[in-house]
């Protein structure tokens, strides 16, 4: 009889373990810890103290993790180890199904970038209930901010599983009465390169590129390298299957780019 006991009681315990397992990777859970909450708030803060005593500076640009956490753990150390990047940038794909433990995992390796970071938001983070989580975590799908003179564009251009159609209205009007910066970069997960938006999109976001001097429009999601040089110019850098990720120097009127495979 005690045995039996013990045996229940086993059973019981690995019962309750797996509710707890099934609850924690929940496609429907958005519960984001208080401290996780308004990532790029708290980052646009951290930028204000960010020197900078020329025209010249660094940013990286990271996407597409996926799964692939170890190779974005090797890409923050490296990027610890360099005084010349001031910020990074993340071009979606934060999560691979959208889970709420993949969101936190990500979270808690940008915890150690020891610069400050900004994403835009993935047709992965969209799975399940991601965009909820993304918009918890971090905040707005569509924003700006201006550094050192020059101003960034952060742009949510996911169309099927957003089930909606990007906002080129905002787009347009973020890009606007942009004369007085030196650059305008603007940033987006899907490239016009991508069969993933319709060709009306593509041209519609190029068209906006171009009517606003852009000179640098910059994208993941194909997990391949690909530049193309132009009037405006358009870089796509590759996933983390290999720990590789972009540095952008911005410089007067004109940028260089480099990729840095580790």
């Amino acid at each position: 009889m005690k045995f039996l006991k013990i045996i229940v009681s086993i059973a019981i315990m690995l019962t309750l373990n797996s509710c707890d397992n099934l609850f924690e990777f929940s496609v429907y859970e958005a519960d984001v810890q208080t401290a996780q909450k308004n990532t790029t708030a708290k980052n646009l803060k951290l930028l204000e103290s960010v020197q900078v005593d020329s025209q010249d500076f660094k940013f990286a640009f990271i996407t597409d993790v996926h799964y692939f956490y170890n190779n974005l753990k090797i890409v923050v150390d490296d990027i610890n180890k360099r005084q010349d990047v001031l910020f990074v940038i993340f071009g979606g794909d934060i999560a691979d199904q959208a889970l709420l433990k993949e969101y936190e995992i990500f979270y808690d390796i940008m915890q150690t970038l020891k610069k400050p970071y900004f994403t835009v938001i993935g047709n992965h983070d969209y799975n399940a209930n991601g965009s909820a989580i993304y918009r918890e975590m971090f905040g707005d799908y569509n924003y700006s901010f201006v550094f050192n003179n020059n101003k960034f564009v952060l742009f949510d251009d996911i169309v099927l599983e957003s089930k909606k159609v990007p906002d080129f209205d905002w787009l347009s009007l973020a890009l606007s009465d942009n004369e007085q910066f030196d650059q305008v970069f603007s940033f987006a997960h899907i490239p016009t390169i991508s069969n993933d938006i319709t060709p009306e999109m593509q041209e519609t976001y190029k068209s906006l590129m171009v009517e606003n001097n852009v000179s640098l429009s910059v994208h993941g999601h194909t997990h391949s390298y690909s530049y193309e040089e132009g009037v405006v110019s358009y870089l796509v850098i590759p996933a983390l299957k290999d720990p590789e990720y972009g540095i952008i120097t911005v410089e007067n009127k004109t940028f260089n780019i480099e990729l840095i495979e580790l």
